[in-house]
C-alpha cells in the first residue's frame, strides 16, 4: 500500500478505533500529525526538478554540439570543467543556504549527464578509440560515485540505466560476459543498504535479472556447447532467483522488500517456461561431462536451501501448511535439478511441472492474504489465468476448427475470467476486513 493511501486508510480507521476505546482522541490525532510529517511533499516539484536538470543538461551537450568546430581545445576542455564544477556548486548551495532539497537533487542528476558529456567530448578532442561499452561504463561509475557523495537517488537510478545499457552492449552486441558488472552491483547496493531509495533498488533487482538474461547471449553456446546447455543454464538461473526471492522474501529490510516483487516475477515466469510440453523437448542429450553442471548445481542449491530454510523458520504457517511449503519447494528443486541432469523426453516432466505450478500459485496466493499484500494475490491471479490460457492454446489449437478453437475458447474465457475477479474481489474484500478486526 502508498504512503498516501496508508494516511487515507488509517484516518478512515481511527474514529471508529476510538469508539471502540483503543486509541485516545489525543492519541489519533498524533497519529495523523505523524504520518503527515513523514509523508513526501510536493512530489510534482521534485519531477520538476529532474525533468529541469534533463532538458538543461540536453541543451548544453547540444550546444556544445552546435559550436564544437569553432572552439580551441583548451576552451573546450575549460567549458567542461566549468559544467561540472557548477553542478556540484549548485548542488551544495541548494542544500545549504538554498534549502531547496528537490532541486539538488536535479543538480546532483545534472551532474551525472555532464560527466557523461565530458567523457565522450574529451574521447573526441584526444581522438581516443576505445571499446565503446567502455565509456558507458566509466559514465555508470561516475554515477555511482555521485549517488555515494551526494546520497542522490535520481544519480543512481541514472547510473543503473547506464549500467544496463553498458551490459546490454557488451552481452548482447560484442557478445562478451560483463563480470565486472557484479563488482558494481555489489558497490550499488551499498548505498540502498543504507537509503530506503524504492525506485534504485528496483533497478538494481532489473539490471541484476538482464545480466542473468545476457548469459545466453554468449558465444559459449555456439561452437563449443549444444544447445541443450541453454536449458541447464536455466534451470539453475531459475533455482537461483528463486532463492534469492526466498531470502529477500524473509527479510524487512526496504532494499529487500524493493527487489523481491521483480525476483519473484522472474521466477514464476521461469517456471511457467518449464510448464510447456515441447520446451526443449527434442534435444538430444550432450556427450559432455556432467561433473562441472553439478557443481553449478551444488552452489545454486546452496543458495535456494538458505532462502528456503530462512523464508520457513520466519513464517507463522501451521504445521500441515508448513509441510506444504517444504514439499513444494523439494519439488521444485528436484525438478530443476532433473532438468539440468536429465534431457526431457516426452511429456511427463511438463506435467509434473504443470501440477507444481498451480501448488506455487496457491501458496504465493496465500501468502498475500496472510500478509496482507494484494500485490501478490493479483500476481498469483493473472499467473493462474495466463497458465489456463497457454494450456488451452497447447491442448485443443490443433484438434479444433479455427472458428470452434476461438468460440469456444472466448466463452471459456468471459465465464473464467468473470469467475477469477468475483473470487479475487471476495479474497480482497476478507483481506480488507480481516486488517480491520
Amino acid at each position: 500500500m502508498s504512503d498516501k493511501g496508508f494516511s487515507k486508510r488509517l484516518a478512515q480507521e481511527l474514529p471508529r478505533w476510538q469508539q471502540e476505546g483503543w486509541v485516545a482522541a489525543e492519541g489519533a490525532q498524533a497519529i495523523l500529525n505523524d504520518i503527515a510529517t513523514r509523508q513526501p511533499k510536493l512530489v510534482w516539484a521534485s519531477s520538476l526538478a529532474l525533468i529541469g536538470a534533463l532538458l538543461l543538461g540536453v541543451g548544453v551537450i547540444t550546444w556544445f554540439a552546435a559550436h564544437w568546430n569553432e572552439m580551441n581545445k583548451l576552451t573546450k576542455l575549460v567549458l567542461i570543467l566549468v559544467s561540472l564544477t557548477a553542478s556540484h556548486i549548485a548542488h551544495g548551495f541548494c542544500l545549504t543556504r538554498g534549502a531547496l532539497p528537490k532541486l539538488a537533487q536535479g543538480m546532483a542528476l545534472l551532474s551525472v549527464l555532464f560527466f557523461g558529456a565530458a567523457i565522450m567530448l574529451i574521447g573526441q578532442i584526444y581522438h581516443i578509440d576505445a571499446h565503446f561499452p567502455d565509456g558507458i561504463a566509466m559514465w555508470a561509475a561516475g554515477g555511482l560515485l555521485t549517488a555515494w557523495l551526494l546520497e542522490s537517488q535520481p544519480a543512481l537510478v541514472a547510473s543503473i540505466a547506464l549500467a544496463a545499457l553498458w551490459t546490454w552492449n557488451e552481452q548482447f552486441d560484442y557478445r562478451m560476459m560483463n563480470w565486472p558488472l557484479l563488482g558494481y552491483l555489489l558497490l550499488a547496493a551499498v548505498p540502498l543498504l543504507r537509503h530506503e531509495w524504492h525506485i534504485a533498488a528496483r533497478g538494481w533487482g532489473a539490471l541484476f535479472i538482464l545480466w542473468m538474461v545476457g548469459w545466453h547471449a554468449q558465444p559459449w553456446f555456439g561452437g563449443s556447447w549444444e544447445s541443450y546447455d541453454h536449458m541447464r543454464l536455466f534451470a539453475l538461473q531459475v533455482l537461483g532467483i528463486t532463492g534469492c526471492w526466498a531470502l529477500a522474501q524473509a527479510s524487512e529490510h526496504p532494499f529487500a522488500r524493493a527487489v523481491r516483487a521483480d525476483f519473484l516475477l522472474a521466477a514464476l515466469a521461469g517456471a511457467f517456461v518449464f510448464t510447456f510440453p515441447d520446451f526443449a523437448g527434442h534435444q538430444a542429450n550432450p556427450a559432455r561431462d556432467l561433473a562441472p553442471w553439478l557443481i553449478a548445481l551444488a552452489g545454486t542449491a546452496a543458495i535456494y536451501t538458505a532462502g528456503l530454510l530462512r523464508l520457513t523458520r520466519n513464517s507463522e504457517l501451521s504445521t500441515e501448511r508448513l509441510r506444504i511449503v517444504i514439499a513444494l519447494g523439494i519439488g521444485f528443486a528436484l525438478l530443476l535439478a532433473i532438468e539440468v541432469m536429465v534431457p526431457r523426453s516426452g511429456g511427463l516432466l511438463a506435467l509434473f511441472w504443470n501440477a507444481l505450478f498451480l501448488g506455487m500459485l496457491y501458496w504465493i496466493g496465500d501468502l498475500g492474504i496472510r500478509h496482507g499484500d494484494r500485490a501478490m494475490v493479483n500476481r498469483a491471479f493473472t499467473a493462474f489465468s495466463i497458465l489456463v490460457l497457454a494450456r488451452y492454446f497447447d491442448t485443443f489449437w490443433t484438434l479444433l476448427d479455427r472458428s470452434l478453437f476461438f468460440m469456444a475458447g472466448g466463452v471459456l474465457l468471459l465465464a473464467g475470467g468473470g469467475w477469477l475477479e468475483r473470487s479475487r474481489r471476495s479474497l480482497m474484500h476478507d483481506m480488507a476486513d480481516r486488517g480491520q478486526s
